[in-house]
Order: structure tokens, then C-alpha cells, then sequence
């Protein structure tokens, strides 16, 4: 289990537009992308979404880092180059 430290962003309610520190088993993050109009990077859980202030970027070298293996997440490119070059049926 790791977890991580993450500068939430309050999106609704009275508190809309104010910061605050959290911490996130990173275990219960599903998926994470790239927030509305550059404002950081959302995460989602099974219990919903939390808008961070960190970069995508910044939170994808934390779960490449996060077992202490190089980087397994591909890029965009990759996966064109992927889909450019279907596997070869050898049946």
C-alpha cells in the first residue's frame, strides 16, 4: 500500500475555489486525467472524482514510480504506432 500527498482542488459548494492537503491510497485510484482548462489532473475512485492541482504529468511519474520500476504507462504516440502495426496472424 502507498499512498500520496495531493493539493485538492474545492470545486463546489461555499469552499468553491479554495485548496486543501490530502493524502490517497494510491491502490484506490482507478484512472487519472487531465483536468478541465488545465486546473491540474483528476483522479477517480469508486467513490467519485477529486480534482488535484498537480499536473498530469506530475501524477503519472508518481504511479510510474510508485513500485520503484521504470516507467510502464505509454504514451499517445505509442499507441498509433501500435495500432499502425497490427500483429501478424501466424494461424
Amino acid at each position: 500500500m502507498m499512498f500520496g500527498e495531493f493539493t485538492e482542488l474545492i470545486i463546489g459548494g461555499i469552499q468553491q475555489g479554495t485548496t486543501r492537503k490530502i493524502v490517497v491510497n494510491l491502490d484506490r485510484i482507478i484512472t487519472f486525467r487531465e483536468g478541465p482548462h488545465d486546473s491540474g489532473c483528476v483522479l477517480a475512485t469508486r467513490r467519485g472524482e477529486i480534482h488535484v492541482q498537480q499536473t498530469y504529468d506530475q501524477v503519472k511519474t508518481l504511479f510510474n514510480n510508485k513500485t520503484g520500476m521504470p516507467p510502464v504507462l505509454m504514451s499517445t504516440e505509442s499507441w498509433t504506432e501500435n495500432i499502425s502495426m497490427p500483429a501478424i496472424d501466424e494461424s
